[in-house]
């Protein structure tokens, strides 16, 4: 907890923010020896009462000040634990990677021996740890790690700082960085750059000033990128790309993505930008398997005798490309009578009233017609956990291809049409829907299904009923009561807003609710202002303000565990609020 550091923005462990120190430092950044004054280690005084002395002149500091240390190998804990001692200024701690123990509170957490983490495995389980064992508004400090190349894949990890020292020292070596990775300056034939120092060198000769005056310019033309990329919330495709740079690299990420829980509570439910999954990674993205998780778990869809399966398409929503008005077409007046999920890579299952949601309406993939094993089991096995909770009297699967084959080898009992959008294909798609519709139970109105349906997706099992219980009247995007009263709306990026009729309606339910203290917040609503918060809670979710004075519903702007315990930030932008 700190009032030195506050996050601005979120994408994943990706942060942006602002450490005010004597001069305020925008985060991610590269600090250098004039941002900080540091007591140095232990072991440099002749006891430890001279460390402890050396600590205490450190009071009244206006830069960041670093307590002193204790120095320990790599996977060893510190022989000697220093009292803790509180500043006036921003306050820095070293942490050791493996560490146990928790460290005493601070603005910043330097990650002890960040420059010997060359292991993936070591490189990620030692971010993860501090960032876990630290409170989410503090920042994370690696000296001597940062490269043009690895830059992204550390700011992505989590940290906050970093520095030059080792494109620096890596100058005085002769080694020429790049986004691309680093070589010996002397075996190049000609240097892959035009940036003035390289012309320099290109005229006369490789000299240790120019190629260090180069190294640090790389640095910071991709921390210019990496910034950039967490404001426009594509920090992960952005990685995605970096990380080809090594092996060593593209381990790092997948053994990330198999922490789970530490991303995806860091995550937030929606962008703004288009989902790019290009690679193998992709698959095990938290938008790719939390959205199956709630198609599967929170969804529940209505009851129908008839399912249809169908391909996805280029264009998002399917609803607008072109394959799917044939396909609508060629359904005619059967489509109140059947079910419609689309099948697609990476996300598996897209139930058609889901189909606005993120990330299922604003994701890409490359297309090819080929499905690897990984992604036809991910597929199948979503499909199959899909039909075990939803029961179909007959499938009707439009289907062709690679696509067709994985769904016939998982033992689905369903008929195939070959699918197609040629005219042939149409007629084989509409007479195998009229005849599974004989005799089929009619659904409700459409657009009332949607809502029930992206309810529940938002705020959990049950959210759909509590909603839309009574009269309900559809207008355009927006739902009312029987008198008229707005309940919700579905904003074009897919999400829910709710009027506070409609907040009402599912306050009951105990999900996504921030407690708030005795007051009526004005503007929006701080983080240490919150009492209590729904640990489902995450960046971009549509949540209720309760409290004693207070009731409003918002945006949240921070995780719901993340509320609760930092004392600086912007919690929830409250969009209506009113005194009770």
């Amino acid at each position: 907890m700190t009032k030195y550091f506050e996050v601005l923005r979120r994408d994943g462990p990706a942060r942006t923010g602002k450490l005010l120190s004597e001069r305020q430092i925008s985060t991610p950044a590269l600090i250098t020896k004039d941002d900080y004054v540091s007591a140095g280690s232990v072991y440099s005084y002749a006891s430890l009462e001279d460390a402890i002395n050396a600590a205490e002149a450190l009071k009244g500091q206006k830069k960041l000040a670093i307590l002193p240390y204790v120095p320990a190998a790599l996977h060893s804990e510190p022989a000697l634990e220093l009292p803790p001692l509180e500043l006036a200024g921003p306050k820095g701690v070293m942490v050791h990677p493996f560490s146990t123990k928790k460290p005493e509170n601070a603005d910043v957490y330097l990650l002890s021996s960040a420059g010997s983490l060359k292991n993936p495995r070591d490189l990620v389980a030692a971010v993860v740890g501090a960032r876990e064992m630290t409170p989410p508004d503090t920042a994370l400090y690696a000296p001597a790690l940062a490269t043009p190349a690895n830059l992204a894949l550390l700011v992505y990890l989590g940290i906050d700082l970093l520095d030059t020292t080792r494109v620096v020292a890596d100058g005085l070596l002769g080694r020429y960085h790049t986004q691309d990775g680093v070589w010996k300056a002397s075996e190049l034939v000609e240097l892959p750059c035009l940036c003035p120092h390289c012309r320099e060198m290109a005229e006369s000769k490789i000299k240790e000033q120019l190629l260090i005056a180069h190294n640090l310019q790389k640095l910071e033309e991709e921390l210019l990128a990496v910034r950039e990329a967490i404001r426009r919330e594509s920090i992960r495709e952005y990685v995605e790309r970096q990380v080809r740079v090594t092996p060593e690299q593209t381990a790092a990420l997948r053994l990330l993505d198999a922490e789970h829980q530490y991303l995806e509570k860091r995550t937030p439910q929606s962008r703004r930008s288009t989902f790019y999954a290009n690679c193998a990674e992709s698959l095990q993205r938290v938008e790719v398997t939390r959205f199956a998780e709630r198609v599967i778990n929170r969804y529940k869809a209505p009851q129908s005798d008839v399912l249809l399966l169908l391909p996805c398409s280029a264009k998002k929503p399917y609803s607008r490309s072109r394959s799917h008005k044939l396909f609508a077409e060629a359904i005619g007046s059967s489509r109140r009578y059947l079910h419609e999920v689309i099948l697609t890579s990476p996300l598996a299952l897209v139930p058609r009233e889901l189909e606005e949601a993120y990330p299922a309406a604003s994701y890409d993939v490359p297309v090819t017609g080929r499905w690897d094993r990984e992604e036809r089991a991910w597929l199948t096995s979503c499909l199959d956990a899909y039909l075990k909770k939803n029961r179909y009297t007959r499938i009707v699967a439009h289907l062709e291809g690679e696509l067709e084959q994985a769904v016939k080898d998982s033992g689905l009992e369903a008929t195939f049409t070959g699918g197609g959008t040629n005219g042939p294909a149409l007629e084989r798609l509409s007479a195998a829907v009229a005849e599974a519709c004989r005799a089929a139970a009619r659904l409700p109105d459409l657009r009332l299904l949607r809502y029930r349906a992206h309810a529940d997706y938002y705020f959990g099992q049950g959210a759909g009923d509590a909603l839309l219980a009574g009269k309900i009247i559809v207008r355009g995007r927006e739902i009312q009561d029987e008198h008229k009263k707005p309940l919700a709306a579905t904003t074009p990026s897919g999400m829910i807003a709710l009027s506070m009729a409609g907040a009402k309606r599912l306050e009951a339910l105990g999900k996504y609710i921030v407690k708030i203290g005795d007051f009526l917040p004005k503007g929006s609503l701080l983080a240490p202002g919150v009492v209590d918060a729904d640990d489902q809670i995450r960046p971009g979710d549509e949540v209720i303000v309760v409290g004693e004075k207070a009731f409003g519903v918002g945006r949240a702007r921070m995780s719901g565990w993340e509320m609760k315990t930092s004392r600086r930030g912007v919690a929830v932008e409250i969009r209506h609020i009113k005194g009770r």
